[in-house]
């Protein structure tokens, strides 16, 4: 009985030493601050939003960024823009997934693009959903295993090209595009 034993346990601890680890996702929360410029009808108002996502061995991952512009219009109306994509990132992990280091990515993605303007002078308020695209990259830096910082630039623009008559004169609701230029902490 005592020859069937040690076999045995040699087995199962050379097996359990041979077991390769498990692939582990890497989840990040992101919030973040930033601001528009490249477009007309964009005022300089500060962003605010969050990005939560996760990476396969920090390469390839998928991630959901919400983005809310008040005063996106600017013009002494009260108008905002609120953004929600999904997004697809592909990074060189200089750093693994587990210590400090250097990450450059680029991301792209589709969703949903929400324009408001309410005019306080003539009573006017317009609203409009539209399809939209983003793509764009940055660099993350992470200070330790969980804590590192953010700065992403992308491009957001709508899908729809909607020729729209608004009673706002040059704001055009139906033809958004803009640079946002993002700065966030990441917690992973």
């Amino acid at each position: 009985m005592k020859r069937v034993r040690i076999p045995l346990v040699m087995e199962v601890c050379v097996s359990a030493v041979l077991i390769a680890a498990p692939a582990r996702a890497e989840t990040l929360l992101i919030p973040w601050l930033g601001a528009n410029a490249g477009s007309r009808d964009a005022s300089t108002a500060l962003d605010v939003g969050a990005t939560a996502g996760t990476t396969a061995a920090g390469v390839i991952g998928v991630d959901v960024d919400f983005g809310y512009s008040p005063d996106f219009f600017g013009n002494n109306l009260n108008s905002y823009l609120l953004t929600t994509m999904g997004n697809v990132t592909v990074g060189i992990p200089f750093d693994g997934t587990r210590r400090a280091g250097v990450r450059p990515y680029v991301t792209g993605g589709i969703g949903l693009i929400r324009a408001r303007v309410d005019s306080p002078f003539y009573g006017y308020s317009l609203a409009n959903n539209e399809v939209g695209v983003n793509a764009g990259g940055g660099l993350t830096a992470f200070l330790s295993g969980h804590v590192g910082v953010r700065a992403d630039l992308r491009y957001v623009r709508s899908v729809e090209d909607d020729n729209w008559t608004t009673p706002f004169g040059r704001i055009d609701v139906g033809r958004l595009h803009y640079w946002r230029t993002s700065f966030g902490v990441v917690l992973r």
